[in-house]
Order: structure tokens, then C-alpha cells, then sequence
């Protein structure tokens, strides 16, 4: 049995993990946005529409940029639902949610490297990475689950509907990766349409008498 003393110990080393990643996931953001169309030099000014103009030229990179925060954001918020149910964290659990963040890094050096997707190796990238982080982050709630870092009052009905709820963000990533070879385009739209996809069949499986 672990000691009192261990288990505080333990929890607050989830808490100080939580903190860090939170921190790490605002820098990303900030990185993100100094990727925006520059406005220091007020060349702008001589565009018809101002500022808006701006945009209007580089609409399409920044449908990415949003695209790529998007994602960013998804991922912060999946790592929220995987240490949300737990009580504490160890060393293995820890070293497994930073390798997580690792590849979301990974992410994001290849969606501002090529912003506008002129090489099939920055989509490709981007999906890998975040394939890979998500089944890492599935990886560390099974072991946390199996360790027993997990919170007293759920139930292993609460336990397998957290893992039930994370599946989507690798398997969309990881089934994207093929469209990146298409397209840009096909690319870009995959991020909207194969998560849809992806709910509706689970919603039809999860129905009673669909299930074998």
C-alpha cells in the first residue's frame, strides 16, 4: 500500500505536471501567432481595404494557421481529459505524457515550417505527429489505469468511456495521412469531415441492437 505521505507526493506532481503543460501549450499558441501577416511596416496602409486586405491575401495560409491552432487545441484539451480522472502521476506516466507533448512540438515545427503546404512532407507530418501523440496519450491513461493512478469513484464504466472519448483525434490524424498524398485540399478538408465520419459510426455501433 502506498504511504500517505507518497500519495500526496504523488499528486502534487500531477498538479505541478498539469501546470507545465498548460504553460507549454501557451507558447505554442504564441508561436502560432507569429506566424500572421506582418503589420509593422504599414505597407497596408496603401492597400484598398486596409487591414483587411491583408487577410483577404493570405486567406489561404490562414485558413491553415486557424486549422493548425485548431488542432493545437485539441490536443491541449485531449490531454486535459486523459489527467483530469487521475488522482496522481509516477515517473513512467510523467516521462509518457511529456513524449506526447514531444511529437505536438513535432506538429508544430512542421506546420510553420510550410505553411503553405508546398512539400507532401509538411501534411504528412503534421498527421504523423499527432497521430502518434494521441496513441501516446491513449498509451499513459492505460497505464495509469492499470497502475491504479486513477481516481477512487470512477467506475470502469467512467474509465472505458474516457478511452472511448480520445480514440477520434489519432485515428482522424492517422486516416488523414493518406489524404495528404491527394491533396492540399483534400488535406485540409479531412481534418472536418473524416472526425464526422468517424462519430457517426461509432454512434451507429453504440446503438442497442447494432452491436453483434
Amino acid at each position: 500500500m502506498m504511504r500517505d505521505s507518497q500519495r500526496i507526493s504523488a499528486s502534487k506532481q500531477l498538479r505541478r505536471l498539469e501546470t507545465f503543460l498548460d504553460v507549454a501549450y501557451a507558447v505554442l499558441f504564441v508561436d502560432f501567432i507569429m506566424f500572421l501577416p506582418r503589420t509593422e511596416d504599414m505597407t497596408w496602409m496603401d492597400l484598398p481595404f486596409g487591414l483587411f486586405s491583408l487577410l483577404v491575401d493570405n486567406s489561404v495560409n490562414l485558413l491553415r494557421l486557424i486549422i493548425a491552432v485548431g488542432l493545437t487545441l485539441i490536443s491541449w484539451n485531449l490531454t486535459h481529459k486523459l489527467l483530469g480522472p487521475l488522482e496522481r502521476t509516477d515517473s513512467r506516466h510523467t516521462l509518457l505524457v511529456l513524449l506526447q507533448l514531444i511529437f505536438v512540438c513535432l506538429f508544430l515545427f512542421f506546420a510553420i515550417g510550410d505553411p503553405a503546404l508546398m512539400s507532401v512532407s509538411s501534411p504528412v507530418g503534421q498527421s504523423l505527429s499527432l497521430a502518434v501523440s494521441g496513441f501516446i496519450g491513449i498509451a499513459h491513461w492505460s497505464y495509469a489505469r492499470k497502475k491504479g493512478l486513477v481516481r477512487a469513484e470512477l467506475t470502469e464504466e467512467d474509465k472505458d468511456e474516457v478511452g472511448r472519448n480520445v480514440i477520434i483525434e489519432p485515428v482522424t490524424a492517422l486516416l488523414n495521412t493518406g489524404l495528404a498524398f491527394v491533396g492540399p485540399g483534400a488535406w485540409t478538408v479531412g481534418w472536418f469531415l473524416i472526425p464526422i465520419i468517424l462519430l457517426a459510426a461509432r454512434q451507429r455501433m453504440d446503438r442497442p441492437g447494432q452491436r453483434s
